[in-house]
């Protein structure tokens, strides 16, 4: 028989609600608190042990006080903080969002279990758990959930604490000339790459430019959205440039990760729970364009005016000798005749 069904018979299940299993919600300011569960206490056989919490929209919500007195249905809790990425990790490798065996009642009490005891290691905790806890043999811990679940998970969340991911966005272009494209139709940039992590589309929107300015895709159809590795170019008609003109391309996206979320009460005497959801984060970036119309000169030869009148005066002048002679050898052979 497998540990997690064994765990079934050994956990007392006293409420049951109906939760989300790894769905990742945005965190909201403020949340109302659900006892879920009450579960025995299978390491130390006391006659109660942990307290399961959800919100009232199902998320998986754990306690961060266990000194301290537990929550109850209705509690209204107000985001105050975010967990370091251990606890994060935890929380992102038990139940709900990864159990670990086919148990939702083990995979629960070893993820309460994982984050006192990784408080305490960190001492973000004041001795969350008792030495009979934590020094618990085979008499007790009959399923070896401390050396074969709970510690090694502690252990890999230490390792977590200072290496919280955040979401990214670069968007790179090789030159920020437009350069006239060969059926001289238009100016366009080269091809702008974003680099995203953490989001999983963008878009792009310009400012300056000409009246025809336009964005588009890899396939040359305009376009502002664009999905994460998608690229893009501007392109500026070349009968509408006939100055030098700038174009500011605002990139954006939104980053969207998970990270532990800790709520508490206006009560300081009650525990504080933390839960997993999202981090909506924004993410922009300018990218500057120039672009410059094309100045090639065609070179015109401009006459030269006063050899012109001087090349025009001595053809005339030998028109009118020619003439001249002409009319002379007439006039000789009329003379002739007569």
């Amino acid at each position: 028989m497998k540990k997690g069904k064994i765990f079934t018979l050994a956990l007392l299940l006293i409420t049951v609600f109906t939760f989300n299993f790894g769905a990742v919600s945005a965190a909201p300011e403020s949340i109302k608190v659900k006892r879920a569960e009450v579960l025995s206490d299978a390491i130390t056989n006391h006659e109660y042990g942990f307290v399961y919490f959800t919100t009232t929209d199902g998320d998986a919500l754990y306690c961060m006080d266990n000194l301290k007195d537990p929550l109850h249905t209705g509690d209204v809790a107000k985001l105050a903080d975010t967990a370091d990425a251990g606890i994060q990790y935890i929380l992102e490798n038990t139940y709900p969002a990864k159990p670990t065996t086919d148990s939702p009642e083990f995979d629960k009490y070893l993820a309460q279990a994982a984050i006192w005891w990784y408080l305490d290691d960190t001492n973000q905790g004041d001795n969350q758990l008792s030495d009979e806890f934590r020094n618990a043999d085979a008499s007790t811990d009959i399923y070896r959930m401390i050396p074969d679940y709970i510690k090694p998970l502690v252990e890999k969340a230490k390792k977590y604490k200072d290496n919280q991911p955040e979401p990214k966005m670069e968007a790179t272009i090789d030159g920020d000339a437009l350069a006239l494209t060969s059926d001289n139709k238009y100016y366009e940039s080269r091809t702008i790459s974003v680099d995203l992590s953490g989001a999983s589309e963008y878009t792009a929107i310009y400012e300056g430019g000409t009246k025809g300015t336009v964005i588009v895709g890899e396939d040359g159809k305009p376009k502002t959205s664009f999905k994460a590795g998608e690229k893009f170019k501007v392109r500026i008609p070349a009968e509408e440039l006939t100055s030098d003109t700038t174009v500011a391309v605002k990139i954006s996206a939104t980053g969207k990760i998970k990270k532990a979320k800790i709520y508490k009460t206006d009560d300081p005497t009650r525990q504080r729970v933390v839960g997993l959801f999202s981090d909506d984060t924004p993410l922009v970036q300018t990218i500057n364009l120039k672009a410059s119309p094309n100045t090639e000169s065609v070179e015109v030869v401009v006459p030269n005016t006063s050899a012109n009148i001087l090349m025009l005066s001595v053809a005339a002048g030998i028109t009118i000798i020619v003439a001249g002679l002409s009319v002379i050898m007439y006039r000789g052979r009329q003379k002739h005749r007569a």
